[in-house]
């Protein structure tokens, strides 16, 4: 059932941080904390030079269906990000459904298989105000990451809590079937996904919830950021920087940029990375996690008012 299968990927993805991360000697040197928002303590990882009075970015990372927080905050561990750029990561744990897996109610496809109607876009707003009252957080640097089920609700966030919200990076997520009722607050979007997902499919697909056969669609991912494209009136850029190599499936540049701006009246981007042959559990590189994590924090809140 597709529902083990993604789980069972999941748990792939988390095997390959690890064996990615070992393989670079990395000895992170940070320090972990726990905040609660109502729903038990959630890991926050602070870097070593953060000092109160200083305000620095915030990272919401947000875990596929079946994951944990736990395994994200050993991904952030390995990579070695929070400390290089001196940034803040709380990786909370969704709600477990009556399979005993974790999931994110995001959109209609994905993932709140029971139609438990679970509130997790208000709740990780909360969250994210409680790490503010808790550590100096520059308000205008907050920004929300996913991967798979955590890639769609970090669309979710984006369309509910623009205020709030500087930038996202949704990793092999999908935006929305149905356009839902957004704030009017612009947040840049970056879209990464592999053209061979097999799971969220690149050109599209559905999913099923626990009580149906049918299944769910969702849009791909050109579809996903052209939908935040419309949004904010953003144009297409012609002149995009040459394909990246972001895979180590693939030898040399495997990654094509697609993105929209606009300039007034206040500046957005939205932009997807199309990494060719990657699937729902991709192998990327460390120039992939030093160069999304400097997208997200280069692009700071759009409309700071």
């Amino acid at each position: 059932m597709l529902y083990l299968r993604t789980n069972e990927l999941h748990m792939k993805l988390i095997l390959l941080v690890a064996l990615w991360s070992s393989s670079f000697g990395i000895a992170a040197a940070h320090t972990q904390y726990t905040v609660d928002a109502g729903r038990g303590p959630v890991s926050v990882l602070v870097p070593d030079n953060y000092r109160s009075g200083t305000a620095v970015p915030l990272v919401l990372s947000l875990h596929g269906f079946g994951g944990t927080g736990d395994s994200y905050v050993q991904y952030w561990v390995k990579n070695k990000q929070v400390d290089a750029k001196g940034f803040i990561v709380v990786a909370p744990t969704g709600r477990i459904n009556s399979k005993g897996r974790s999931f994110w109610n995001a959109t209609d496809a994905c993932c709140d298989k029971d139609k438990s109607g679970s509130d997790d876009a208000t709740y990780l707003r909360k969250l994210i105000e409680t790490v503010e009252a808790t550590y100096s957080i520059d308000p205008n640097s907050i920004h929300v990451t996913g991967y798979s089920n955590g890639g769609f609700m970090a669309h979710r966030m984006a369309c509910e809590h623009g205020d709030k919200i500087a930038s996202i990076a949704s990793v092999a997520g999908a935006a929305f079937s149905q356009k839902p009722s957004c704030t009017d607050k612009p947040v840049h979007i970056l879209h990464i996904h592999g053209t061979a997902d097999e799971v969220i499919r690149y050109k599209g697909g559905g999913l099923k919830n626990y009580d149906s056969n049918n299944r769910v669609p969702h849009p791909g991912a050109v579809e996903s950021v052209r939908f935040w494209a419309k949004s904010y009136d953003a144009a297409p850029v012609k002149a995009v920087q040459s394909p990246l190599d972001f895979s180590e499936r693939t030898p040399g540049a495997d990654t094509e940029i697609l993105r929209f701006q606009r300039s007034s009246p206040s500046p957005v981007t939205v932009e997807l990375w199309s990494i060719t042959g990657e699937t729902h559990v991709p192998k990327l590189n460390h120039l992939f996690h030093e160069q999304s994590t400097d997208w997200m924090l280069s692009h700071r809140k759009a409309d700071p008012n």
